[in-house]
């Protein structure tokens, strides 16, 4: 097996997520994913023979209107179904949750022990090691420019230092998927939407919550070690908060933004984490940047065969949920290459094949 880095592993999007790990989804598949992908997590030491920290604190989703409160608690018979501790909550036990925070302006929220958040850059390290002893050749510095295509089958593909000739190409190019797809004449709809994340200097008293999210905003933060990070919604032009793109563009990729922080963002961070926390009111910036979501229009990765190409397979176009989803998707995908067919859990829904033909099994959520 090679794996082929056009500059560093890590260098591009995993460097600069959040490292959320959910289960609170609308969709059951998303929900069927986490809980293969947490048992991984429980148990990435054994798997990998590297540490991993992944911090069960769960997530908090507050809401500041009855509206929200009643999207919240929309999925809970799903939750329910699929044995996912879920509880809606009110001030006093969101106030226990997070001590000191406001929530005299919230009408609810809903938590899952089980979620928490990790480390992307640091199970990556444990991810590669573990590969590279299992006889994964890694070749970093070398870009993917095209695919090679012989009729309706695969054959390798073209690097910045010669062809190289393959039975099966995995494409897990993230927002560059598109582009590179194309050189084999696969249209593959995903595009880069810029997110920013800012993190602060020490707050040791807010070091054990869980990842915080205010429904409405779109607003985040969670600890990193004594720090706590930040993620936020885009604003627009006019100051309107933005959770999500708009819509796709006119071709694909698209236009990538420079991935700079835009300049209105750290105010309006810091006025909206002085609203939510007293430890908030004079924060303090150390750090900030951004990286890119590999948007597809439902909100939801590609994953498996390419239709018609035979050999070609996608795993890309994660919308945010990349990290959290990474030992699933690895397993599953696999499997798919390997026997034909993902056994552990049905993954045809994610098939390219969802857009070629118009079928929509999913609803479209960015967070």
């Amino acid at each position: 097996m090679l794996v082929l880095e056009k500059d560093r592993l890590g260098s591009g999007t995993t460097k600069g997520g959040l490292g959320g790990i959910r289960h609170q989804f609308v969709d059951e598949l998303d929900i069927r994913l986490s809980q293969l992908a947490t048992a991984f997590w429980h148990n990435f030491e054994d798997r990998t023979g590297s540490r991993h920290d992944f911090r069960e604190r769960g997530y908090l989703f507050i809401a500041n209107t009855q509206e929200g409160v009643a999207e919240l608690r929309e999925p809970l018979p799903l939750y329910e179904r699929l044995k996912v501790p879920v509880e809606m909550v009110g001030r006093v036990e969101i106030a226990e949750l997070v001590p000191g925070m406001r929530v005299d302006d919230l009408a609810g929220g809903r938590f899952c022990g089980r979620d928490g958040y990790g480390d992307p850059l640091v199970a990556l390290a444990g991810f590669a090691a573990s590969a590279h002893l299992a006889g994964v050749t890694f070749r970093e510095g070398e870009a993917v420019v095209s695919l090679l295509r012989e009729g309706d089958r695969v054959t390798g593909v073209r690097t910045s230092s010669g062809s190289v000739r393959a039975e099966r190409v995995l494409v897990a190019t993230g927002c560059w998927s598109s582009t590179l797809c194309a050189t084999a004449s696969v249209a593959v709809p995903i595009w880069p939407y810029r997110r920013s994340i800012m993190e602060s200097a020490p707050i040791p008293q807010l070091a054990n919550i869980p990842m915080t999210i205010e429904w409405e905003s779109g607003f985040h933060f969670r600890p990193k070690g004594r720090a706590q990070r930040f993620a936020m919604p885009n604003l627009t032009a006019d100051g309107g908060v933005e959770k999500g793109p708009a819509g796709p563009p006119s071709a694909y990729p698209g236009d990538f933004a420079p991935l700079e922080v835009p300049a209105s963002l750290e105010p309006w961070v810091r006025a909206r984490a002085a609203w939510r926390h007293p430890a908030f009111a004079d924060l303090r910036i150390v750090d900030s940047w951004s990286c890119y979501y590999e948007m597809t229009p439902d909100d939801h990765p590609i994953v498996g065969a390419v239709p018609g190409v035979a050999g070609l397979y996608v795993a890309a176009g994660f919308s945010g949920h990349g990290f959290m989803h990474a030992p699933a998707t690895a397993q599953l995908v696999v499997e798919e290459m390997l026997d034909g067919r993902a056994r552990t859990i049905d993954i045809s829904d994610l098939s390219l094949e969802r857009f070629q033909t118009g079928r929509r099994p999913f609803k479209a959520t960015v967070l």
